[in-house]
């Protein structure tokens, strides 16, 4: 069970809880959980489902979500390890995200990220992704520090950030930073 609390630039506040169960080992295991979503300004509830197979460092997941009174959400993504050792791990990862709200408006977004993850808890990504909403195609960078971690590994602070620069569409040349500071506690 992890439960996490988020507030970021644009004065934003979440709070996140997952309960999840792995079954496997190191070679092939599993992983199936619940997860909820809460905006302290108001937003809409989201809840739903993951799964995730990982096979020899790679992984296979979908997850599916409900936003209250708005609509569903699900995803899914194929992660491929490109190299690991003990102190870190380069990644492919590719996505699809479908969204529909009950007033039949829908939009799709897929795209893929490489991102390099370091033993201490430190990562940076870069990538593309198209959405159907608008036809826009953007570039995005996504950096995460970590600041804290308990000595048990169960509690940590990080400090994360992402950068959007949109290069097609009637967003092109618009950019979007936000940062956001994370504490996480997994019971």
């Amino acid at each position: 069970m992890g439960l996490t609390l988020t507030t970021n630039t644009h004065g934003v506040s979440n709070l996140n809880v997952s309960i999840s169960q792995t079954v496997g080992d190191e070679k092939f295991k599993t992983l199936a959980g619940l997860f909820a979503n809460m905006s302290l300004e108001g937003a809409p509830f989201f809840r739903g489902v993951f799964g995730e197979i990982q096979f020899s460092g790679n992984s296979l997941g979908i997850s599916y979500a409900h936003v209250a009174y708005n609509g569903i959400n699900m995803q899914n993504y194929l992660r491929l390890n490109i190299f690991r050792d003990p102190y870190e791990s380069i990644d492919l990862k590719m996505f699809h995200n479908e969204t529909r709200f009950n007033n039949s408006f829908g939009f799709r977004r897929f795209g893929g990220n490489l991102s390099w993850t370091y033993f201490a808890g430190h990562s940076i990504g870069f990538g593309f992704s198209q959405s159907t909403a608008l036809n826009t195609t953007a570039m995005e960078a996504i950096f995460k520090l970590n600041l804290w971690k308990s000595e048990k590994g169960n509690c940590s602070l990080d400090l994360n950030s992402n950068l959007i620069h949109f290069i097609r569409g009637p967003l092109e040349g618009h950019q979007d930073v936000m940062a956001s500071l994370t504490i996480s506690f997994a019971l």
